[in-house]
This record gives C-alpha cells, sequence and structure tokens, in this order.
C-alpha cells in the first residue's frame, strides 16, 4: 500500500474529481469526503482484495485500485465515496452485534441498507449493485439494527462488494495503521458534518435518515439514570420534610407545663413501594437495570435496607415481596397489563406507601390519582402514557437511542 502520489496523473485527477463530483452532489459532506485518507493498492496486492467499493476503515483511509479508478466512471466513484462516508459518520463499525464472515456479511447489507436510502442528493445515481431496502424486500427509513433483524433468517444473503473495516470493525488484509484519523478528530468530522446539515435541513430537502443522525448527534441525550434518581430523591425529600406528632415521647417543654401533656414532634422516615410491571410486552433485562437503580437511590439516601417492597404487576398485583435488594425480586406475571391494579396493591400495603415508583411501558389504563402518595412513573416506551397527576422519568436503551 502506498499513497496517492503513486497514482499516474490521470488518475489522481480522477481521483479529485470524484471527491469535488461528491461534495457538490451533498455539500453538507464535503469536510467529510476532504477527510478520507487516500491509500492506493499496489499491483501485487490486488489480486486478492476487492476494492471496488473503495472501502474504508475506521481511521478514514479509502482503499483504492488503479484499475478501478480506470474502469469507473466519476459519478460512480463519487457515490462509494459519499457512501463509504456515511458508513464512518454513522460509526457503523462500532455498532457492529455480530462475530465471524456470515455476520460481517449480514451487517454490510444492513448497514448499507439504512444509508443507500438517503443517497439521492443532487446528480447521485445509486449502482446497480448498492443493496436498498427494498432490493432486501424490507422497507425504507429503517436503522441498521432494525434490517439485521429483518434478516436473521435470511440464507440468501451474499457479498456484493467489501465495504472495509468502516462497516463491523474486522480487520481486513489491506488495513494499514500508518496516518488516517484518530478518535478525536474524527468526532470533530461528525460534528461538522451534522453542523452543516443543521444548517443545510433549512435550505433545501435532507434526507430523513440524515435528518434523524442530525438531532441524535446534536440533542443532548438525556441520562435517564439522573432523571430517575433525581424524581425519586425529590419525591423522598418532600415525605421527610413532614412533621407529626406523637405522645409515645413526652415533649420537652412539658416541664414549663407540668399539669398538661404536650406531644412531641416526630420526622417519619419516607415509605416507598416499587411497582413492576411484568406482562409479556416488558424485557426482564430492563427492568432488572432500572430497578437496580432505583434501588441505589433508596440505599443512597439510607432508605430500603431490608425494607424494599416489591410489587409485580401484569393484569393483576402479586403478592408483595420485602427483600434485601431490589435486584433480587422474582419477577412474576407475564400477562396483559393493568397498573391500577399495582397501584391499588401499594395503596393498601401498612405502612402506607409516601412514594410509589412505577416501571412500565406506559400501556395501561391509569386509575384516578392517588390521595397522599406521590408517584413516579419510569416510562419504558415512548409510545406509552403516564398519566398528568404523575411524574414521568423516560428510560431508553442504548440501541433505541442510536
Amino acid at each position: 500500500m502506498t499513497g496517492i502520489e503513486a497514482l499516474p496523473p490521470q488518475l489522481r485527477q480522477k481521483w479529485a474529481a470524484a471527491r469535488v463530483w461528491a461534495a457538490n452532489q451533498a455539500p453538507y459532506l464535503a469536510t467529510a469526503l476532504l477527510a478520507l485518507d487516500p491509500v492506493v493498492a499496489s499491483s501485487g496486492e490486488r489480486a486478492n482484495q476487492d476494492l471496488c467499493r473503495l472501502p474504508a476503515d475506521p481511521r478514514w483511509h479509502v482503499y483504492l485500485d488503479a484499475e478501478v479508478l480506470a474502469t469507473t466512471e466519476v459519478p460512480a466513484l463519487g457515490f462509494w465515496l459519499l457512501h463509504q462516508v456515511t458508513h464512518l459518520l454513522r460509526s457503523h463499525a462500532e455498532r457492529y452485534p455480530g462475530a465471524g464472515r456470515a455476520d460481517q456479511v449480514r451487517w454490510n447489507a444492513a448497514a448499507d441498507a439504512e444509508i443507500n436510502d438517503d443517497l439521492v442528493a443532487g446528480d447521485v445515481r445509486r449502482p446497480v449493485e448498492a443493496i436498498t431496502p427494498s432490493s432486501l424486500g424490507l422497507v425504507d427509513g429503517r436503522t441498521a439494527e432494525e434490517y439485521w433483524d429483518a434478516l436473521g433468517g435470511s440464507t440468501s444473503l451474499h457479498a456484493r462488494g467489501e465495504c472495509g473495516s468502516c462497516v463491523d470493525g474486522q480487520p481486513r488484509g489491506w488495513d494499514t495503521a500508518d496516518g488516517g484519523l484518530g478518535r478525536l478528530a474524527a468526532e470533530l468530522v461528525r460534528r461538522d458534518a451534522a453542523s452543516r446539515m443543521q444548517a443545510y435541513r433549512t435550505q433545501g430537502d435532507l434526507p430523513a435518515g440524515w435528518q434523524r443522525w442530525v438531532d441524535e448527534l446534536l440533542s443532548p441525550v438525556v441520562n435517564w439514570r439522573r432523571m430517575l434518581a433525581a424524581a425519586v430523591r425529590r419525591g423522598v425529600a418532600d415525605m421527610a420534610g413532614r412533621v407529626d406528632f406523637t405522645y409515645r415521647r413526652p415533649s420537652r417543654r412539658n416541664g414549663g407545663m407540668p399539669d398538661v401533656i404536650l406531644p412531641s414532634l416526630r420526622q417519619p422516615l419516607p415509605q416507598v413501594a416499587i411497582v413492576l410491571d411484568t406482562s409479556g410486552s416488558m424485557g426482564p433485562d430492563l427492568l432488572g437495570q432500572a430497578l437496580g437503580e432505583v434501588n441505589g437511590v433508596l440505599r443512597g439516601l439510607g432508605l430500603g435496607r431490608g425494607n424494599v417492597r416489591v410489587i409485580c404487576c401484569d393484569a393483576e398485583a402479586y403478592q408483595v415481596q420485602r427483600v434485601m435488594d431490589a435486584r433480587d425480586v422474582r419477577l412474576v406475571g407475564g400477562g396483559g397489563t393493568n397498573m391500577g391494579a399495582g397501584l391499588a396493591a401499594a395503596i393498601e400495603l401498612r405502612p402506607r406507601p409516601d412514594l410509589v415508583v412505577v416501571l412500565t411501558d406506559g400501556h395501561t389504563p391509569w386509575p384516578p390519582p392517588p390521595v397522599r402518595v406521590r408517584v413516579v412513573v419510569g416510562l419504558f416506551d415512548p409510545s406509552g402514557t403516564v398519566p398528568p397527576w404523575a411524574t414521568a422519568v423516560p428510560i431508553t436503551t442504548a440501541e433505541r437511542a442510536r
């Protein structure tokens, strides 16, 4: 492998023309295209390499074959440059979920399907061999992870060219460690591209996939763990601020009024109950994770040590479990969903809880607001509902964020 200077002048000009053509079609990708570091295969290296797609690696090297450059038209070269830049910008190598050659082919097809329906700017024309969702019998506008799942049972996939390690992070024989972009530089390129797209969106049509990518990259991601912890802490603090009178301990002012028994003030320890949605639509892994977060908050506040009360609920509420650690809860259920039954069971507990934390996907009917009980709802599905009288905390997975 050598640098671009190894090519004859006419091929260097063709490479430059392809990059300029691509930048002209999608101006918001111009900086990313210029960030590509070309590496040329020598004549002895070409026999065992498939470089027709101008494959790239995570360090933003793009691998060139003189014969491919000579026999491919500039618009087709420009398309593959846009294609590889999109793989890099969308961090497909970091998102690779598989292992082995069969999984690489499946993921490459899924990632191609995610991006090729967005490469429609200007005069861009997709080559016939470019994979699209429709060529796989799938619908447009989905993520690579969704296409990966949809292709899980397919036995007809075969490699249609090689996009390189920029797709799956698995080293190729032609990859080089020399030069290229480091993580920080690559992130700066992503930010620049997203900012350009943000500006372009107000001037022209930006494909839906790019719009989603820009929103995810530039919009601050809410840390649901912090939100959930803050909501629980606020609820506990409100209850801890309450005081009541008790005659179990005499008031210190009794000495001045010996004929009158005065009550003393007490600050009761807040009682917290957790209601878990264990209907069929809920995943046990994320439930356990969110439950652990709630448990950590309670323990940090000095609550719940040996006194965590948890109620599993699908269409009905199950027996309360009092455990040392919320992560030790035995999940029971798996039927329909009615969080009203879980809330009713929590309110009937003695001592009565001051705060109820409900972890659910929100696909449930909600009862009227309970009296003198604060409710925090950790919502797993954004399409679910939370009643207006409860504090809502959206809980998302890494997969859904991407």
